[in-house]
């Protein structure tokens, strides 16, 4: 498993090592042992530029997965890429009353189940990601409590 975290902000005020631990945590709970993740945390301009280049939204967004790996194999070593936008993450943090980190931690298992081939376009699908984001989400916070 590799994982690693990265930036375009001149200052990270979260923990490398508790974003770490949730993606390790995630890939093995869902059986992705081999698998190399990045996490990319940037500002609402950056991630403006993703998504306005590939999803054709000249809009900030919260979170973007992009799956390098089209089809899921125990075997399987690159994922994929999940874009943060610290910028939302904080403003989002602020809107539901929670940590900023505990907006960050949601924002990164919503990305990382996007890259696990979860999506919400039908409500069945839905239903089935939120669960599964609950679910990590509540063993993070155990983890970092």
């Amino acid at each position: 498993m590799k994982i690693d975290i990265e930036t375009t902000l001149p200052v990270l005020d979260v923990s490398r090592e508790n974003l770490y631990n949730t993606v390790r945590h995630i890939l093995q709970g869902e059986g992705q042992n081999n698998a190399a993740v990045t996490i990319v945390l940037v500002d609402d301009p950056y991630i403006r530029k993703l998504n306005h280049k590939y999803r054709q939204l000249n809009r900030a967004t919260d979170v973007l997965s992009f799956n390098l790996n089209d089809e899921l194999e125990s075997n399987s070593e690159e994922l994929g890429d999940v874009y943060i936008s610290v910028d939302r993450a904080r403003e989002q943090a602020y809107r539901y009353r929670i940590s900023m980190e505990n907006e960050l931690h949601r924002l990164l298992i919503h990305g990382c189940l996007h890259l696990l081939g979860y999506d919400h376009k039908n409500s069945r699908d839905r239903k089935e990601m939120r669960d599964k984001e609950q679910f990590y989400f509540r063993q993070n916070s155990s983890m970092t409590s």
